[in-house]
């Protein structure tokens, strides 16, 4: 797939719609490589009827990545993660400050050494309910779930992400890679990790093998979002998105629509003010802010390239004519994008020097047309002199769904061009011995799991982006904290359907 960059567009109307574009947006791949999702029962609330509209509230939610997965550990972008937090609960949470408060725990207790954490749980912490469960009835939580999800991420077929948040609890590394490393299960000698214990029902214990500052942190990330035994068929491959959380996933329209419906099983069910949750996704920023600007949708929690070109300052503030319908909201903490490089490919040191500079003296006018304080590029690898020219005529980059960097990536396959040089994108996600390019993410707590081929791709260019957030006026307690993986709805309100335009 040829790489093209989406920068030429109608000049902005304001009219009595948002915003209109009339550009195409690049081609979206997606490789579907994650377990078939389960449909859950529908045991949530019933919609009101058409008479009953000035009692329900919908908020809609639109996102520019798909949604992967709702296996936690398959969690690969923004819109997955944010979604994953409307169904599940782990131990502990998030507030809109970023500290952490109680989740499916309702205490816990930190020994003097910090070494060793013990968890309480709430006893009144019932899954949603599903038919994966025998009876159809979701049962309580036990502590054996949560050993049994920390368990789960350091077996083999799945992600190393979260198992890396965790390699520090005692007993975790030994399992791990008797589980990667032991093919033969009968060989195994370890039937679970050490430091991990479940006196009883409701008590979970961690402990480690050093401090750990960010150990409820990383407790808080979707990663480690606790989920039922039974949701996961091994036979089957496939995992049922049941969990204790404020809402559950009611029904899925095609790939692109995830409904989701209050959940009366939920422990503070009496609290939520939202009937109904939508997340449309789309690979077009137009189309989503189209959308936005009919109303259709609601908040877009996290921005593209293209929208905020167009809706916002140099300075990063709404342009004039947006603010009295919206808010924009930027995320504290950001999340670098690197762009590395395979020496063992075409791209020989002189080559890499010579792209380098190109990537960021012809491609400066994508960072120029986009705000300093939302989006800056590492200017570090243009200090590299190069005289010399691009000796190759093909070049070939990993597929990445991320919008700022096939924006990017577009710009500089234009620029290469007029130096007879090809660039592609291909459809795979994982490097070849003939891949070019390829692409990792750093964020706060999580970490790109594909940067583990760093040392064998030299960086070439980089940018951070720091996540931001556009929403209706109309909506009222919804914050945002630092990460932009992060998302809580459980006060969030907004006028009935019969009220909201």
């Amino acid at each position: 797939m040829s790489l093209f960059s989406s920068q030429n567009y109608l000049p902005v109307l304001i009219v009595s719609l948002l915003l209109l574009w009339g550009c195409k947006q690049p081609e979206t791949v997606v490789i579907d490589d994650s377990p078939t999702v389960m449909a859950p029962s529908d045991t949530t609330e019933q919609y009101p009827t058409a008479d009953d509209d000035s009692e329900f509230r919908k908020l809609v939610i639109g996102e520019y990545q798909p949604i992967s997965s709702f296996d936690p550990l398959l969690a690969d972008n923004g819109a997955t993660m944010r979604s994953l937090q409307l169904i599940y609960e782990g131990l502990v949470r998030l507030d809109t400050n970023g500290d952490i408060i109680p989740a499916i725990a309702k205490n816990w207790n930190i020994s003097n050494d910090s070494l060793s954490y013990t968890f309480t749980l709430n006893q009144d912490i019932y899954y949603h309910d599903s038919d994966v469960f025998s009876t159809g009835t979701g049962r309580r939580l036990t502590a054996q779930d949560v050993k049994f999800v920390f368990e789960r991420m350091a077996k083999a077929g799945n992600p190393p992400t979260a198992a890396k948040l965790f390699w520090n609890i005692k007993g975790f590394e030994p399992f791990y890679q008797e589980q990667h490393k032991v093919y033969d299960p009968q060989k195994r000698t370890l039937s679970d990790i050490s430091g991990i214990q479940t006196p009883n029902d409701s008590t979970v214990v961690f402990k480690l093998h050093e401090q750990d500052p960010q150990f409820l942190e990383k407790l808080a990330t979707p990663y480690a979002l606790i989920y039922p035994q039974e949701a996961v068929n091994a036979t089957q491959n496939t995992f049922a998105p049941v969990g204790t959380g404020p809402f559950t996933l009611s029904s899925q329209r095609a790939d692109s629509t995830y409904i989701f419906a209050k959940s009366q099983k939920y422990h503070a069910s009496a609290s939520i003010k939202l009937n109904r949750v939508d997340i449309l996704t789309s690979s077009s920023e137009s189309n989503l802010m189209k959308q936005m600007g009919s109303g259709e949708i609601h908040l877009l929690p996290e921005l593209g390239p293209n929208i905020i070109k167009n809706v916002t300052s140099t300075a990063g503030s709404l342009k004039t004519g947006f603010s009295d319908r919206y808010t924009l909201t930027k995320r504290d903490q950001f999340y670098d994008v690197i762009i590395r490089y395979n020496p063992a490919a075409n791209i020989s040191n002189a080559n890499a020097k010579r792209l380098s500079q190109l990537a960021y003296s012809k491609t400066s006018s994508y960072f120029e047309q986009l705000p300093g304080s939302l989006v800056t590029a590492d200017s570090t690898a243009s200090k590299l002199s190069s005289d010399s020219t691009l000796t190759v005529k093909n070049l070939y980059s990993v597929f990445s769904e991320d919008p700022f960097t096939r924006t990017y990536l577009g710009n500089l396959s234009r620029i290469l061009n007029q130096q007879g040089v090809n660039l592609e994108m291909t459809k795979f996600r994982i490097p070849t011995r003939n891949t070019d390019l390829w692409v990792t993410q750093h964020s706060p707590l999580i970490n790109d799991n594909k940067d583990k081929l760093k040392d064998s791709y030299p960086e070439l260019c980089r940018f951070r982006v720091y996540p931001t957030a556009l929403q209706r006026n109309e909506i009222t307690g919804l914050d945002f904290n630092r990460y932009g993986w992060w998302l809580d709805l459980r006060d969030v309100s907004l006028p009935t359907l019969d009220k909201l335009n």
